[in-house]
């Protein structure tokens, strides 16, 4: 669990934290409050560029494997590996921020992770839901995404709805 006062990481069995000894049990103490590392806009875009070069790459591969299969069925092979796709990138995301590490490669170069509203990692149910509302958020012209940059814990629309913070990984 994180402190709340000074995002020093504690095991969840700590009544306060071994850094500032601010007391980690009751009320708000819990969550995450205001003064915790949560990551801004910038270094959460330059994340999300390193992930998509990785995912690019992987359904280039698995995209070019897929049409080669299926030869003349061009329509077939489109539909499969759009579908791939979507799958390479919920096995991606879910299941590298629901992981020990709790982020993608991309996230894990810039010493930046996801948690929950206690500061604790994310199920994989709930990295989906983060995913996919993450896709559907990017199809509203991108429009919550920017919400980084106006909400006062650096939340997208999709941290929002999934109740998940980016923080920085001490």
């Amino acid at each position: 669990m994180y402190c709340p006062h000074c995002g020093n990481f504690n095991e969840d069995t700590a009544v306060s934290c071994s850094t500032c000894g601010n007391s980690l049990r009751g009320g708000i103490s819990s969550t995450l409050s205001g003064d915790f590392p949560y990551v801004g806009f910038w270094p959460r875009l330059a994340a999300a560029i390193v992930d998509a070069v990785i995912l690019n790459i992987v359904t280039y591969i698995v995209t070019t494997a897929v049409m080669m299969a299926f030869g003349d069925a061009v329509f077939t092979g489109i539909a499969i590996s759009y579908a791939l796709s979507l799958g390479i990138g919920i096995l991606y995301f879910a299941g590298l921020e629901s992981s020990e590490k709790q982020a993608t490669f991309g996230k894990q170069a810039l010493g930046i992770k996801v948690v929950d509203i206690e500061g604790n990692r994310i199920s994989f149910g709930k990295a989906i839901l983060r995913y996919i509302t993450k896709i559907i958020t990017g199809l509203m012209l991108g429009l919550g995404y920017f919400a980084i940059i106006f909400s006062e814990k650096k939340q997208g629309l999709y941290d929002m709805i999934a109740q998940t913070y980016v923080v920085y990984n001490k």
